[in-house]
């Protein structure tokens, strides 16, 4: 098991479930950048929150054998590995999947630039999953009401 696995894996035992700042959650960012580049982020953002480094994207891998969400490696300079596109998931300290989404760059998104899951809604529907609610995070993934289109954000950036 590599260092970021082993790091990633140390978090999940000790939350209720990973990501969402609440319930006992705990926010965890990994990024297939740097140690280097994550702590110049954390230097220019102020963000002190816990993060991995995983260059080697062997979270994302581990995620995908597991079945809990399938993160895309894309090819770029610089990631001797790929680059991991964007992606969620929630998990309970047990394995149980509370939320799961991961960009699929296409031109539409351009690239996977845009597309991305309401945070808000997130939240909404992991507490109702967690309370035992109708989870509704399937119905907005079909609908795509959950998420900001490329129309969506030209319409908001020309008509405000």
């Amino acid at each position: 098991m590599t260092p970021a696995l082993q790091e990633y894996m140390n978090f999940k035992s000790k939350s209720d479930f990973l990501f969402v700042v609440s319930a006992n959650g705990t926010p965890l960012i990994i990024t297939a950048q740097s140690a280097e580049f994550v702590e110049k982020a954390r230097q220019s953002s102020g963000y002190t929150g816990h993060a991995i480094s995983d260059p080697d994207n062997d979270i994302a891998s581990n995620l995908r054998k597991r079945g809990a969400v399938d993160v895309a490696i894309t090819q770029k300079n610089g990631y001797p590995h790929g680059m991991a596109q964007p992606a969620i998931v929630l998990t309970k300290t047990d394995g149980t999947v509370l939320y799961s989404w991961a960009i699929e760059p296409k031109t539409m998104n351009l690239g996977g630039a845009t597309g991305r899951p309401i945070l808000s809604e997130v939240f909404h529907n992991t507490m109702a999953k967690l309370n035992g609610q109708r989870d509704c995070s399937q119905e907005q993934q079909s609908s795509k009401s959950g998420q900001t289109s490329v129309s969506g954000l030209l319409k908001e950036k020309i008509f405000g």
